[in-house]
């Protein structure tokens, strides 16, 4: 029997522009693309007649940057604020374009819903935020954003390379001092948290020729938790990249089977023309090796992805719709068996792949309309001046979070971020504004910059203040505190007193009541028990175990947690943990570790 390939090991074809493992926990992304008849996938600044500054950006020496709210020294901006559908807005546009513009991003999502219900995607209990600045309250010129970015000689010769041989050992010359240009449309994500920030010009909005990004659907497809099965992911971004939005409609294209040859004569040829992967192959993720190389049977089972969840969409009053939603959900928890499909479809493996390769000519020959079954519509919601505090926060947040793209892509402008991002927070601060959102966000401002002596004194001075912190800053929190305790008892002795420990532990369980669940909230739990006196109970241990059935690749989380369970006598836990381990280690140090831990097992009679 020839040997059997994961599906998520090798690199997919760049056709399906899929890669299968998790995304990072701090992204970054264009949100928003137009839509034009030819389907091209241009800039949103193209679509909302911004100019396009992706030409500009190839050019040699042009820094693309992100966007850089600067203070109003003469005249503040008309800010308007709204609570609406999960969303926090905050505005410069007219109170006409903010409206639209709120309504286009709901209108969107609903849309999305059809194919990618909200129970399949990423959510998080903090609002996700909406920033919206008008094109003609932006001031004509960059200037003052650019004298705010000049840099210093020392830094310019560090962005410059000052003095790089050639081969022929003479030095390169220095190159001219970077222009910039700004991004106008771009969305950054935290571990817990996204923002969006679009500038807009009123005279030139078209909400028909915007639709969501395929990044954007990737991203809160893949950081879903529990994590969703690989052929769903597959299956759902290789139809949405080929979708089409309308004022109603999500649409998706005509199914291309591998190859224009190879659909051509799907199109007519019989059914033993259809080759299919057999259904438990293919939900296990399990591939034969291709003739000639991996990739044909990787293209093969990226193709059966689309046609399976295009097969659950589609059908005359949709039909399955409901089963494949639920489908995924239990797959992202559960291995897929034949009971499991029979459980939602009524069928055995051998008849659903029947039917699906029935349902190919179809798939390749008709587009399939989602439509929602009403209209999408926002509840009436007040749009009102935003207030000093407000703006702080969120326009501070937005400038925290750009720290982390900037770090990445043009190191030597960090600092200039950074000190940007201080000032909008600790203007409404130092007018003696203590609000725990606003304190909270400065805490994180403060983590992101190494400064964690700082940090702790605003997330103390947030928790003090309310119960309902975001679920990075209850962690954080808890880290500091249980550093600044790890660092007393370093001479005094090794372990936590159970009060120690209940400090450590408040905020974590906190954020078990939140979304999304955050891995390193499990790893301090089962550090800070690790080294504490106290004996934990079954129940106490058992929320270790849902980190490890929430994030079972997380290896490490593994082990301490089954370590933890056969120290303190729970071995039918320990082993069950064990083997999970066994499976996942990714190597062989890794494998090593879990096998001292069964012989320990073993070992207990």
């Amino acid at each position: 029997m020839g040997q059997k390939v994961r599906c998520a090991l090798p690199p997919p074809p760049s056709r399906f522009a899929l890669v299968l493992g998790l995304e990072p926990l701090l992204a970054w992304r264009l949100d928003f693309l137009p839509m034009s008849r030819s389907r091209h996938l241009l800039s949103f600044a193209a679509a909302l007649g911004l100019g396009a500054f992706a030409a500009g950006a190839a050019e040699a020496n042009v820094v693309a940057l992100p966007p850089f709210l600067v203070e109003e020294t003469v005249k503040g901006l008309p800010w308007r604020y709204a609570e609406v559908g999960g969303l926090e807005v905050l505005s410069c546009c007219s109170e006409r374009l903010t409206r639209e513009l709120i309504a286009n991003h709901h209108r969107l999502h609903v849309l999305l819903g059809e194919l990618l219900p909200p129970a399949l995607q990423l959510r998080t209990t903090e609002k996700r935020t909406l920033l919206f600045v008008d094109s003609a309250q932006q001031p004509r010129t960059s200037q003052e954003v650019v004298a705010r970015m000049a840099l210093t000689a020392a830094e310019q010769d560090r962005l410059d390379d000052v003095a790089v041989p050639l081969d022929d050992g003479r030095l390169r010359r220095r190159p001219p001092p970077p222009r910039y240009t700004f991004l106008p449309n771009l969305r950054l994500w935290d571990r817990d948290a996204g923002v969006l920030f679009a500038i807009v010009r009123e005279s030139e909005f078209n909400a028909n020729r915007v639709a969501l990004t395929p990044d954007y659907v990737a991203y809160i497809l893949r950081n879903r938790l529990p994590a969703l099965p690989p052929w769903f992911i597959s299956g759902v971004l290789t139809l949405f990249a080929r979708a089409t939005f309308t004022e109603d409609t999500l649409t998706l294209e005509r199914l291309d089977w591998l190859s224009e040859t190879g659909s051509a004569a799907l199109k007519t040829g019989p059914e033993a023309n259809r080759p299919l992967l057999p259904l438990a192959e293919f939900f296990a993720g399990e591939l034969p090796p291709g003739d000639p190389a991996l990739g044909e049977a990787l293209s093969l089972w990226q193709a059966q992805a689309a046609l399976f969840v295009r097969w659950g969409l589609g059908g005359r009053g949709a039909p399955r719709r409901a089963a494949l939603w639920k489908f995924a959900a239990r797959a992202a928890v559960e291995p897929v068996t034949e009971a499991l499909f029979q459980e939602w479809f009524g069928l055995d493996f051998a008849t659903g792949q029947k039917q699906l390769a029935v349902y190919l000519p179809e798939a390749m020959r008709d587009r399939l309309a989602l439509r929602p079954a009403q209209r999408p519509r926002l509840p009436d919601y007040p749009l009102r001046p935003a207030n000093e505090v407000e703006m702080a926060r969120i326009k501070g947040d937005w400038e925290r979070l750009e720290i982390g793209y900037v770090k990445a892509q043009f190191p030597a402008l960090t600092q200039k971020y950074l000190e940007q991002a201080r000032r909008t927070l600790m203007r409404a601060y130092d007018r003696g504004s203590r609000d725990p959102r606003l304190l909270a966000v400065i805490g994180l401002c403060e983590v992101d910059a190494g400064n964690d002596a700082g940090a702790r004194e605003f997330l103390e001075a947030a928790a003090a203040r309310t119960k309902t912190l975001r679920p990075r800053a209850w962690f954080e929190l808890a880290r500091l505190r249980f550093a600044a305790l790890s660092a007393q008892r370093a001479g005094a002795g090794p372990r936590l007193t159970p009060e120690q420990a209940s400090e450590v532990f408040a905020p974590l369980l906190a954020t078990r009541e939140q979304d999304p669940p955050l891995a390193e909230v499990y790893d301090l739990i089962a550090e800070v028990w690790a080294v504490c006196t106290q004996v934990p109970t079954r129940a106490q241990l058992a929320v270790l175990e849902e980190g490890v059935r929430t994030f079972p690749h997380r290896t490490e989380l593994v082990y301490r947690t089954a370590e933890l369970n056969l120290r303190h006598g729970y071995t039918d836990t320990a082993r069950w943990l064990i083997t999970l381990g066994l499976t996942l280690a990714p190597d062989a140090p890794a494998r090593a570790r879990f096998e001292a831990l069964q012989a320990r097992v073993n070992a207990v009679r």
